[in-house]
């Protein structure tokens, strides 16, 4: 704020004969002009028409001079004035300071020295004065300016206050529509039949008056069309053949259109707004297009139908796709229950299994309860995945595979498929499908079996006819030179020997062609010991680098067996015997009677049996040979003839080292087979 340099001059009324006082005093590096008047009369038209810094009055003579410093303090509130008197009573000072506000008194006589100082200070209080005029001027000022622009802000403020309260209010409004359209949301993603979906929907229409109930009509891609509705607050589904082509858009019903309705339901239609639903889902799963409206029954004017389309436009997205899940679902079922029962009437095992070996799904033949438990667990009764399992190769190489697994006696051809995904992602679900091939496995090994027992009969018979003529005229020649010979001589043991080796390779052949006899054939009641003594020649090869211990002791109990399975029995455990001895070893054949059966032994000193094998070593078809020197039918086909013969065959291993096979048969005595202790 600027302070102007100029100082108004100063009144001064009155005499001044008694002082000398020049036109200007100098102030502040200014000079200050004095007007000088001799009374009161001329001094007021002056100071109503003109601003002066100081009012001195030195007519204190003049009767009315309160009056007219009163009056100067009236019109020139800024000067501050003074009075020269040289007498005046208290009452006159009390009231020149109280209402005229009288700056300073001066009484004579006065020095010159103390008048300028007097104006001096008069000044300094003028020009302070005319600081705070100018201060309450511009603060005044503004204040106003101030006044208006908050007056302004005011106004601003009201208008934004209600921008922000109509946008609250649009936001509020917004808000709870759409936690209105999430309610719904949430009430249709609960509901799983067309029925709770459309009686979801009918509850959000009844906030609209005059409105009926919907109606849901679709056509699977075919001719037939289905209507889904309420009748007397009952749900009910009609079809219908005729056909009628869909709108592609919303729009109110035509006269087409509710003639359709009508005679569809029987009753008349008087307005209806038709609404197409979209079901992708379906559509894609069902290869052809699925078509779908929503019919609303309703009374609404113009005026009404706005807020209704505007309502229901939020709804329709929603409403198909909760729609259309159903429809999917169902369609689902079907095709499940459907594909269910194909996989149920498969006569093979069936099984889905993830990457974990846990089963997905599989049909009865699998297993009749469907258990969350892994593969191996359900259908083999094991803690580990199968052994030869083709799964993980399967899964591996992205291609079918083929193995063969045991599964408490039986053998399965395992056919493992990859489940191959559209994305061209590793598989990690395979399809398993169980073959049993036991009964053509074995029927074939026995095949086998028979093929090769028929080509050592065949080779036996030749050998017979080969060798048994030249034998018994061996045996006919050594039995005459014997006669021509006297026993003493020397010649006639050489004979002996010739005749008894003559004789027992025609044992030999015999034992052969018996061994090598098919089955079925007539029972006989024969002696253990000569079995296995008819047995043992044919193991010579086998025996030659190990030591054969044989202790039999039942020469005089018999058995009712076919003896040339029995040979076969005894054949394999001997030979199997020496095939687990590595190096030289000691085969102990011991045969003993213990409560009427007749007790057989053979034990090895190979490196024994474990345990879990122990318990599958008589499973069909299993072998831990290396491939090519076993068929793992063996044992099994020993207990199964050990069985048929009324017998048991058990396992285990000895205390020191090997294994030990024995073989309980029936003693049969005087026409009778006494039975086992356990058959009892």
């Amino acid at each position: 704020m600027a302070v102007s340099n100029r100082v108004d001059p100063i009144l001064w009324v009155g005499d001044v004969s008694q002082i000398r006082l020049p036109q200007y005093i100098p102030f502040q590096k200014r000079e200050v002009e004095i007007v000088f008047r001799a009374s009161i009369a001329e001094a007021l038209p002056f100071l109503r028409s003109q601003k002066y810094s100081v009012i001195v009055l030195a007519d204190e003579e003049s009767p009315n001079f309160l009056d007219f410093l009163i009056e100067a303090k009236q019109l020139q509130p800024l000067a501050p004035r003074l009075l020269v008197t040289s007498d005046l009573s208290d009452t006159q000072i009390r009231e020149g300071i109280n209402r005229a506000q009288v700056f300073r008194f001066m009484c004579h006589p006065i020095t010159e020295a103390e008048i300028w100082e007097h104006l001096n200070k008069a000044l300094q209080r003028h020009v302070s004065y005319q600081s705070h005029a100018l201060l309450l001027k511009e603060s005044f000022s503004q204040n106003r300016q101030l006044e208006a622009l908050t007056h302004s802000l005011e106004t601003m403020v009201e208008e934004r206050t209600q921008d922000i309260k109509n946008s609250h209010q649009e936001e509020s409004d917004k808000l709870n529509r759409e936690r209105q359209l999430i309610r719904f949301i949430k009430d249709l993603a609960a509901q799983s039949s067309f029925e709770d979906i459309l009686g979801v929907l009918r509850k959000e229409l009844r906030k609209f008056h005059k409105m009926g109930d919907p109606i849901l009509v679709f056509r699977l891609g075919g001719v037939k069309t289905y209507f889904l509705s309420f009748q007397a607050g009952l749900f009910t589904q009609s079809e219908s053949l005729v056909p009628y082509e869909f709108p592609h858009e919303a729009c109110s019903s035509s006269g087409k259109m509710i003639q359709y309705f009508a005679n569809h339901f029987g009753r008349p239609f008087v307005k209806a707004y038709i609404l197409p639903l979209e079901f992708r889902m379906t559509s894609q799963f069902a290869g052809e297009e699925t078509e779908a409206l929503l019919c609303i029954e309703n009374s609404l004017n113009d005026k009404e139908m706005p807020v209704f389309l505007d309502y229901i436009g939020d709804r329709m997205g929603p409403l198909s796709m909760a729609l259309d899940r159903v429809l999917l679902e169902n369609q689902l079922s079907v095709f499940s229950y459907r594909w269910e029962k194909t996989f149920d009437g498969m006569k093979d095992p069936i099984a889905i299994v993830d990457s974990d070996y846990n089963v997905i799904r599989s049909n009865r033949k699998f297993s009749d309860k469907f258990l969350q438990a892994k593969c191996f667990e359900t259908f083999a009764g094991r803690t580990s995945p199968c052994e030869s399992c083709p799964a993980q190769a399967a899964l591996k190489s992205e291609q079918p595979q083929i193995g063969e697994i045991n599964v408490q006696g039986h053998v399965f051809q395992v056919h493992s498929y990859p489940v191959m995904t559209d994305q061209g992602a590793k598989p990690t679900n395979w399809v398993n499908q169980y073959v049993d091939i036991t009964q053509s496995r074995e029927l074939y090994l026995r095949m086998l079996q028979n093929e090769k027992m028929g080509a050592i009969g065949m080779l036996a018979g030749h050998i017979a006819h080969e060798l048994n003529n030249p034998l018994t005229g061996i045996r006919a020649l050594t039995q005459v030179m014997q006669q021509e010979v006297s026993k003493d001589e020397a010649l006639y043991s050489d004979l002996s020997e010739i005749e008894k080796a003559a004789g027992r390779s025609q044992r030999i052949i015999k034992n052969l062609l018996e061994f090598s006899k098919g089955e079925n054939q007539p029972l006989e009641v024969v002696s253990i010991d000569e079995v296995l003594e008819k047995t043992l020649p044919m193991l010579k090869s086998a025996l030659r680098n190990h030591r054969l211990e044989v202790d039999l002791k039942t020469q005089d109990f018999m058995v009712l067996v076919e003896p040339h399975l029995l040979q076969q029995v005894f054949f394999n455990l001997i030979n199997n015997a020496c095939q687990a001895m590595q190096d030289h070893g000691r085969v102990e054949i011991r045969s003993w009677v213990k409560d009427h059966q007749v007790c057989i032994e053979i034990s090895d000193t190979g490196s024994g049996i474990p345990e879990d094998i122990q318990r599958r070593i008589f499973e069909p078809f299993f072998t831990t040979k290396k491939e090519g020197h076993g068929t793992g039918l063996g044992l099994s086909m020993s207990r199964s003839i050990v069985e048929k013969f009324g017998g048991q065959i058990e396992v285990k291993n000895r205390e020191v080292k090997g294994s030990c096979f024995t073989i309980l048969l029936p003693q049969y005595s005087d026409g009778v087979r006494f039975e086992s202790p356990d058959r009892r």
